[in-house]
């Protein structure tokens, strides 16, 4: 009985399908085809200022054309991911999505399909395979010889020359540049030519070649000087100038500088005119190094008021040198200190762009899985005429392997994402916050022993010294023991010990760093508590919150640590309480969430947030928890529970 009514259930689901056929798929309209291509262009336009932006509109232009089934526009979207995700440096993602939107081509048999592989050839050369990369370009060069295409075999030897740059092989490069710069003379000026010859203007840079170099750049400077052009005739400008600096003709490099100043002011372009006064600062530098720090300032002005921190800290770094050839030793050290911040905001940065692309080329890819599961649905769909029950049982475990399979990509990609978000924050830890201390040092070093200096300022940089060693001795500690927390696990050693004895021989520990800042220690735990739970990881706790605690509070401040034993709890609860910065709403919220961040003590002490993480996890394993109570500019106080070993001994 029970299978005839399942046997009912089915042919009710399925048999008003039979003789169902394929809808035809009408074609796309142009104000449709038009609508995608303002897509492509929005994102085209977004995407070096707005990389978020960028995506939103790929998307758009990618859903409305796999809505529509155009099957043309479905690869220009691709592509165009292709070029956001190799811009932001996920080389691998660009791959995927380069060979998608080549395969689409293929399919519709379009010539774009060898303007694809040319640039998957350079994606794979990127990624260091430059044999198969320099297969791919060739193919396309072939194609475009074949066709006399003379734009497609230009941007192809354009691609060559990049792939020989990128194996070392200069000379090779600006061979192919030559050719594709033969191909283009006697057509059409575009930006593409003026991007070939200042790549060619470069590349004679790099190797020396300063007068070739030089030549080129004039020759930009000769056929951009439309008002279409005047961004392109403004940079063509500072490189000159830039290029008869090395020259060691000064004249003529700040005649350079000065012109693309003034066609920069007359446009108001207001970047180029920070560059352009960078560029006048590095010529006068060794004459007349005060109006080059005033030329500086003003470019550091104009940087502020647009927003540009890639800028700025390209103008720091000058001002750095320049106060450093004066002597100005603090001043030199101030500017490298602000360039150091500004790069590590740069990078944090870039590094949350990149994780944007990531995150929504795997949303891009659910939802492509998603179409062709209805594509494949309604093929099956047109064969159930003579084929019922099998149509049925097919569609049953298919639902259930896809259900099955999106189950476990999204688990795999929590975990992902989880494992990535850690992994970022490490390296930027590693290669930037461990860095800038050391570097810091050598800096002071390099300055000690190039100048001059009095007692008292010998004695500031070996202060300075000190701070910046005591800061990378710590971040190596956290993440050391962070390490072996995660490589061994953590393994809990329980044992009954004295809490007043571990407290006081923490703060005694910490006794140097307090007195820094004339901060005093008031240990209110009474002497007999004892806890039961591993003491090492109590010892952290304690001298992780303590160290905080000192970072955060003022001169002269005060640290209050206490302890409560609530009748009938089987948990003593320990806090310990500043009076210093605070801490913000949202940094509370990240430390409920165990993520890391950066932050700056009251004396500028940089903190990386892996100790405090360590200490929720020891609190944990411990089987206790840890929170925090803080207003903002009145101090924080961070509370955590330990075991009582009466309930432990029972």
């Amino acid at each position: 009985m029970k299978r005839t009514i399942l046997f009912g259930a089915i042919c009710l689901i399925f048999i008003p399908a039979c003789g169902q056929v394929a809808h035809k798929v009408r074609p796309v309209s142009i104000a449709e085809r038009l609508k995608i291509k303002a897509f492509e262009a929005k994102s085209i336009s977004c995407q070096t200022t707005s990389p978020d932006s960028a995506i939103y509109f790929a998307d758009l232009g990618l859903k409305l054309s796999r809505t529509l089934n155009y099957k043309l526009g479905e690869g220009q979207m691709l592509n165009q991911f292709a070029r956001i995700n190799e811009q932001y440096g996920n080389l691998n993602l660009a791959i995927k999505y380069q060979k998608e939107a080549r395969d689409i081509f293929k399919s519709l048999h379009n010539p774009l399909s060898y303007d694809a592989d040319a640039n998957l050839g350079l994606l794979q050369a990127q990624t260091g395979k430059l044999s198969y990369g320099t297969m791919l370009i060739n193919s396309s060069l072939k194609y475009y010889e074949n066709k006399r295409d003379t734009i497609g075999i230009s941007k192809s030897y354009i691609r060559l020359g990049q792939v020989k740059e990128l194996s070392g092989h200069l000379s090779q490069a600006l061979q192919c540049y030559d050719k594709a710069e033969q191909l283009q003379m006697d057509r059409p000026i575009t930006i593409d030519y003026f991007n070939l010859i200042l790549r060619v203007g470069n590349l004679h840079n790099k190797q020396g070649n300063y007068r070739q170099a030089a030549d080129y750049y004039q020759k930009g400077i000769g056929q951009s000087g439309a008002k279409e052009h005047i961004k392109t005739h403004v940079s063509f400008l500072n490189h000159a100038g830039q290029t008869y600096d090395k020259l060691g003709n000064k004249r003529q490099a700040l005649a350079y500088h000065q012109q693309a100043l003034k066609k920069a002011m007359s446009s108001g372009m207001l970047e180029e005119q920070a560059r352009s006064l960078m560029g006048i600062a590095q010529v006068q530098k060794s004459q007349n190094a005060d109006q080059s720090i005033l030329h500086l300032k003003n470019a550091l002005n104009i940087a502020r008021s647009i927003g540009n921190k890639q800028l700025l800290q390209e103008i720091f770094h000058s001002l750095s040198e320049i106060y450093r050839q004066q002597s100005r030793y603090l001043e030199a050290l101030t500017a490298l200190e602000q360039h150091h911040l500004l790069v590590d905001s740069l990078e944090k940065s870039n590094t949350g762009h990149k994780i944007a692309a990531l995150q929504s080329s795997y949303d891009l890819t659910e939802s492509k899985l998603r179409i062709e599961s209805l594509q494949l649905s309604n093929l099956h769909k047109t064969e159930q005429r003579n084929r019922v029950f099998i149509f049925a049982g097919t569609i049953l475990v298919v639902l259930f392997v896809f259900a099955a399979y999106l189950y476990k990509t999204k688990r795999l990609n929590q975990r992902l994402e989880a494992t990535n978000l850690i992994k970022d924050k490490l390296f930027s830890i590693i290669g930037h916050d461990l860095r800038n201390p050391i570097g810091g040092i050598t800096q002071l070093l390099a300055i000690m022993e190039e100048g001059d200096l009095t007692a008292q300022e010998q004695h500031d940089m070996v202060a300075e010294m000190r701070k910046q060693g005591s800061v990378s001795l710590e971040i190596l500690n956290a993440l050391l023991n962070w390490g072996e927390a995660q490589l061994k696990g953590i393994h809990v050693k329980p044992s009954k010990f004295n809490a007043k004895s571990s407290i006081t021989k923490n703060i005694f520990a910490l006794q140097t760093q307090a007195a820094d800042k004339a901060i005093l220690f008031s240990d209110k735990v009474p002497s007999e508590l004892q806890v039961y739970g591993d003491v090492n990881h109590f010892d952290f706790i304690i001298r992780n919150l303590l160290s905080n605690a000192i970072k955060f509070s003022h001169l002269s401040g005060a640290i209050e640590i206490a302890a409560e034993h609530k009748p009938g709890s089987s948990k003593a609860i320990f806090s310990v309480r500043d009076h210093g910065k605070g801490i913000s709403k949202k940094q509370q919220e990240l430390f409920l969430k165990s993520n890391l961040d950066i932050s700056f003590g009251t004396a500028g002490e940089k903190g990386t947030g892996i100790g405090l993480m360590l200490s929720k996890e020891f609190v944990k394993a411990n089987h206790g928890r840890i929170w925090v109570d803080s207003i903002e500019g009145e101090g924080a106080t961070f509370y955590f529970t330990f075991s009582l070993p009466e309930m432990n001994e029972a």
